[in-house]
């Protein structure tokens, strides 16, 4: 199979990534005046219970089969083995997954008055079992993930505009969420039974052999979700559902700057399982140490800016009426780094090398620590309370990822090219306080603190010879002069 190009790959990640989450990003606005906080509310909530069933479903086999399937694509009748094996103990989990929601919802008092959003929110389950959406991850096909994602993120936005007019109807909002989400999953299925595979469900699909490492990886992916999606819930249970709107807006903000820049890692992920089985550490370590300036260039002034900019952009993308959330969102921008940097070493190096158990105790650690904090800081602190909890929790997981991993990658060049991203962020810190100071419209005042910001923190990367954007400018005069 052709080799494919790490740069177009993580281009095209990007900018999957980014014009996904367009969708969320314009309507988010609209949404928040249309439906207000206590709606909204009602639909996080609703959201992060279809969560739990969600990873249940999923039994961590995403991660699992990327990591192994990298080994069979080479072979059209292994891979087709492959998948078919992992697509029918997917099927296993989601069977079971839907008798253990559907007795939830009967056994629950608190879940009664969200019942019919869950259950529209809950057919996503079936359709991420179909979708098998890791198979293009194998392939590194990113160019069809990111075609047919913009394709239905378009036709949902405009559904949006279409039939969400007023709070009453939340739930033809929540249909278009379930539908955005479902309907990528079908194209997905279609697609991949066409130009890879013709997998299929088999009743004996070797459960012996995928069991152990799948559930290592389950078990994993239940503690993240549970230090991730555990502050909404527990703002449900112990709040109210204006705490909800508020936090989960909030929450929401983060998670796009995340994903944005976690768009990166993804694509390196297949490749780094290649090397990691094939070629030296030092080989590795290179590769490593430019994911990790790259990602240092990027999270740090995001982190930086978003910080900064926190009441504005809450105050754009969502309304003055969710001010309040402005704390929250401040404290989570404290989290993206430690959250970007320990999925680096996880992803790229601890689970490609079948580590996996250590990604598990470092995650279980934090998700304990996680609830068992929330238990006393959300009724302390409020919504406060909940992104503290999320910033500690991080810190733990990068440190225990960073110590693993710290014997099988060196990382190089890192000191110059921390410290010229700082001198950047002082830049970025200076304009932004100008900008503050002599701008009163919010719109305008967030426009030139963002544009400018960024004109001048680069500017100062390419005055201190940051080697990243050399990297970068070296690349682009190359394609120019070709």
């Amino acid at each position: 199979m052709e080799k494919k190009s790490l740069t177009i790959n993580a281009v095209l990640n990007i900018l999957k990534t980014v014009l996904s989450l367009i969708f969320p990003l314009v309507t988010l606005p609209y949404i928040n005046r249309v439906l207000q906080v206590e709606t909204i509310g009602v639909y996080n909530f609703s959201n992060s219970i279809v969560s739990y069933f969600l990873l249940l479903a999923g039994l961590g086999v995403s991660t699992y089969a990327i990591r192994e399937g990298t080994h069979y694509r080479e072979n059209k009748l292994e891979i087709t083995r492959f998948v078919s094996e992992v697509f029918s103990i997917n099927v296993y989990s989601t069977i079971i997954t839907y008798i253990l929601l559907f007795a939830s919802l009967f056994f629950i008092p608190k879940l009664s008055d969200y019942s019919f959003a869950i259950l529209i929110l809950s057919v996503e389950i079936v359709f991420t079992t179909i979708g098998v959406n890791w198979v293009c991850n194998i392939y590194e096909d990113f160019l069809f993930i990111a075609i047919q994602s913009i394709g239905v993120q378009i036709v949902s936005f405009i559904l949006v505009l279409i039939f969400v007019k007023t709070p009453e109807d939340i739930y033809k909002y929540i249909f278009i969420i379930a539908f955005s989400k479902s309907a990528s999953n079908l194209i997905n299925y279609i697609y991949i039974k066409k130009k890879y595979c013709h997998f299929s469900f088999v009743p004996k699909c070797n459960l012996k052999r995928h069991f152990k490492p799948i559930m290592v990886m389950f078990s994993t992916s239940v503690a993240i979700t549970v230090y991730v999606s555990s502050d909404t819930t527990m703002i449900g249970f112990l709040l109210s559902d204006y705490d909800v709107g508020l936090y989960s807006t909030a929450a929401k903000i983060y998670q796009i700057v995340k994903n944005i820049l976690a768009a990166v890692l993804i694509v390196f992920v297949p490749r780094f399982a290649l090397l990691l089985k094939n070629s030296d550490k030092r080989t590795v370590s290179d590769l490593f140490s430019k994911v990790f300036n790259i990602l240092i260039v990027m999270i740090i002034p995001a982190t930086v800016g978003l910080f900064i900019t926190s009441k504005d952009v809450i105050r754009l993308v969502a309304g003055d009426e969710y001010i309040d959330g402005t704390g929250s969102l401040r404290l989570l921008c404290i989290a993206i780094s430690f959250s970007l940097i320990s999925t680096l070493y996880s992803s790229c190096v601890l689970i490609p090398i079948k580590k996996e158990n250590i990604v598990f105790k470092a995650t279980a650690i934090s998700a304990v620590v996680n609830i068992l904090l929330n238990i006393f800081l959300i009724p302390l602190l409020g919504i406060n309370g909940a992104a503290i909890t999320t910033i500690i929790a991080e810190v733990i997981v990068c440190i225990i990822s960073f110590v693993a991993s710290r014997n099988i990658v060196k990382l190089n060049n890192v000191v110059y090219n921390l410290f010229s991203v700082i001198i950047g962020c002082l830049g970025i810190i200076l304009v932004c306080f100008f900008v503050y100071k002599y701008i009163e419209q919010y719109v305008i005042r967030l426009l030139l603190a963002v544009l400018l910001g960024c004109i001048v923190y680069g500017f100062i990367l390419l005055i201190t010879k940051n080697l990243v954007l050399i990297e970068i400018l070296k690349r682009v005069r190359g394609k120019f002069v070709n």
